[in-house]
């Protein structure tokens, strides 16, 4: 009976021996695995752009700084050996990659490949795009665009896993993402909800406005999808250009975050109305704090100059929120992907 057990033992190994040789195999130390991170340029109908990829690499973590930001992962590290799966990640209107780079960080130590686009038009420290309808189109685009160059890069295509890619968006990002995910907008719905029971709603309504001079622009607009695209990880999401008829193709895991106080961005226009609508029930979760939680602690020289940003009430810990969530969009990305 041992001789049986172990016989089997030895063809199960063989198989998954034959298996790595056709898909590949986790690294052997993924209990070790540290964050590098490269900057990857790429093109895009605005010009050229940079992402910035985060990984999961052997070499020991070396922290460097980025004007008042510091980033931990090591510059151009080796990639570690096998098959990873690929979060494409969007930031919020006038935000930076920089904006979420512990997650990334984190992410790439628990074996994702994370692609970090800077959005041309609508980042922080880079000219402006003054159409906010151009910004709208252009997000999805550029999004899309970074992906692909990262998973043509020599560097990472053969270690990206294809078949297992999801996004993680905050903000505008979460629109991006839902965008790039398949959902179709209705920004007649948008410019209404901001007419009425929105007028109360800045956060909402600052990014999206009313752009009637864009009507025709964007009715003709066919907003790009990424198929590939097995889950999402919504921040805050804006999300008041989406009703159930623009969310039916939506039909995948989905992790949805709002704060507990939403008086920058509404949640019954936008998070909760989107659990409502999704034709799939959201995993939902709910932060302390406001919008702007979701954003890493900023460094003092800019908490001092970003209140609105970088400063939270009493009692809100942003460093202990980002590392419970850090483990729960991890955690959900693994199961979903």
């Amino acid at each position: 009976m041992a001789e049986k057990s172990m016989l089997f033992s030895i063809l199960r190994l063989l198989g998954l021996m034959a298996l790595c040789g056709v898909w590949g195999c986790p690294d052997a130390r993924a209990d070790s695995w540290q964050a590098g991170v490269v900057r990857l340029p790429f093109q895009d109908a605005a010009g050229q752009a940079n992402a910035l990829v985060w990984y999961p690499s052997p070499a020991s973590e070396a922290p460097w700084q980025v004007g008042p930001f510091q980033i931990n992962a090591s510059q151009d590290a080796p990639l570690a050996q096998g098959r990873f799966p690929v979060v494409l990640l969007s930031h919020g209107r006038r935000g930076t990659p920089l904006s979420h780079r512990d997650l990334a960080a984190h992410l790439a130590r628990e074996g994702f490949i994370v692609v970090a686009p800077t959005h041309l038009g609508d980042a922080a420290s880079q000219p402006l795009e003054n159409d906010q309808v151009r910004v709208l189109i252009n997000r999805p685009r550029q999004a899309i665009a970074a992906l692909n160059a990262a998973l043509g890069d020599a560097r990472f295509s053969g270690h990206a896993d294809t078949g297992r890619i999801g996004m993680v968006g905050y903000s505008a990002g979460g629109y991006t993402a839902l965008i790039v995910a398949g959902a179709k907008p209705d920004f007649a719905r948008a410019s209404a909800y901001c007419a009425a029971e929105g007028l109360g709603d800045g956060g909402s309504c600052m990014t999206w406005a009313d752009h009637t001079g864009g009507a025709s622009t964007l009715a003709s607009w066919k907003p790009p999808t990424e198929p590939r695209l097995k889950a999402l990880v919504l921040l805050d999401p804006l999300a008041i250009m989406f009703d159930a008829a623009g969310l039916v193709s939506l039909r995948m895991p989905v992790l949805l975050y709002r704060p507990q106080d939403d008086t920058y961005m509404k949640a019954t226009g936008n998070a909760l109305a989107l659990a409502r609508n999704l034709p799939l029930a959201p995993q939902e979760a709910v932060a302390p704090g406001r919008h702007f939680v979701f954003l890493n602690p900023c460094p003092p020289q800019i908490a001092a100059e970003q209140a609105l940003l970088c400063q939270d009430a009493a009692g809100i810990d942003r460093v202990a929120i980002h590392r419970e969530m850090e483990k729960t969009i991890a955690a959900f990305l693994k199961r979903s992907l």
